[in-house]
């Protein structure tokens, strides 16, 4: 079920509200109308656009503690719990960025290469917003 708002996507048993295997279009009706309800922080039936903007913002800290917890787990070899900058030295952050900006692989990158390789980025994003 694609969401339009962009927020997260619901598992399967938060839309399969009376746990038989199946999503009815009642259940999913009573979902999107629960979500709804939550951005509607002042209960007055109509969203705002600050409450468009609250939720918008609450549901990409979650998509970023999520993302955060897995970097975490990936880069924390000393298991300690925390990201020291020797342990992020190690993954050699940067160097896949700096390989491709670096197009005649001389080592260095130039003010043309930078440029370059900036025109490419925002072309990509003009033709992705163009697409939705």
């Amino acid at each position: 079920m694609a969401r339009e708002h962009g927020g997260p996507r619901p598992d399967f048993s938060q839309l399969n509200a009376n746990g038989d295997g199946q999503i009815t279009q009642a259940e999913a009706k009573a979902f999107g109308g629960a979500e709804f309800a939550k951005a509607d922080t002042d209960g007055n039936g109509s969203l705002m656009v600050e409450e468009l903007s609250a939720r918008a913002q609450a549901d990409r800290a979650k998509k970023m503690g999520k993302r955060a917890k897995r970097m975490l787990q990936r880069l924390d070899r000393d298991g300690n719990g925390t990201i020291e900058l020797a342990e992020m030295e190690q993954m050699n952050p940067g160097q896949r960025m700096f390989d491709r900006l670096d197009e005649n692989e001389d080592g260095v990158i130039s003010q043309e290469e930078f440029d370059a390789m900036k025109g490419k980025g925002d072309r990509k994003r003009k033709r992705k917003s163009h697409d939705e």
